[in-house]
């Protein structure tokens, strides 16, 4: 065997025998073009969890918030809903709140539609049952909509939430209009985008686009 060959495969076999994660090179994919079924496939292969998909109803949940209230998807039928998962460790989230763009998403959509719902999901498992933690990171950082606890990550699984923050968009008539990332890291907002499309009747896009940010640690089973 080629002598840089040979120690390119041993080094990858000591890699993973030592529990060492070894990033392997991905295609790349524009963000807005991967097909909503192919992505939920792929994803769904990947954690053995069935995703929720754009253009189908909504998975349905009852969480608590961090007074300890059941909130419901349901208390919200015939609004624009928005789910955001969010971490308060996670510096991505942190910055994305404190720079004043989850701020300024929540003003711009209400400004196209008043009605619309904002509701922010710990799936996170280290502060997950901290949900004072919760609380104080939407307080501090002036966003007023509720945190909701998924401290066994069911609902985060169910809806496919990969980051913090990763955002979802739900119609007026239930069913799942957006799912990606906040913005395009730079003056788009996807999420804006799309509560003013389904607010002027018109498709969304794009539906789907890769979400950015920390990955959701979910609770380990």
């Amino acid at each position: 065997m080629n002598p840089i060959k040979l120690i390119a495969t041993c080094g990858l076999a000591a890699a993973l025998a030592t529990g060492i994660a070894v990033a392997m090179p991905a295609a790349a994919s524009p963000a807005g073009d991967s097909p909503a079924g192919d992505k939920d496939k792929q994803a769904s292969k990947a954690d053995g969890h069935a995703h929720a998909k754009v253009g189908e109803t909504a998975p349905a949940f009852t969480l608590k918030d961090t007074s300890g209230k059941d909130v419901s998807l349901s208390d919200f039928k015939g609004k624009v809903v928005v789910l955001e998962w969010m971490n308060p460790g996670c510096p991505v989230c942190r910055d994305k709140c404190e720079k004043g763009d989850v701020g300024k998403m929540m003003a711009d959509s209400k400004a196209a539609n008043p009605d619309v719902v904002f509701l922010f999901v710990n799936s996170t498992a280290a502060t997950a049952d901290k949900p004072q933690e919760s609380a104080e990171y939407l307080k501090k950082n002036k966003i007023d909509a509720v945190a909701l606890i998924d401290g066994d990550g069911a609902v985060g699984h169910s809806y496919g939430a990969k980051t913090t923050p990763h955002c979802f968009v739900i119609g007026a008539d239930g069913k799942l209009a957006y799912d990606g990332a906040i913005d395009d890291k730079g003056s788009t907002n996807y999420v804006v985008n799309a509560v003013k499309a389904l607010k002027e009747g018109k498709a969304v896009s794009p539906a789907t686009t890769s979400p950015y940010g920390c990955s959701v640690k979910y609770k380990k089973k």
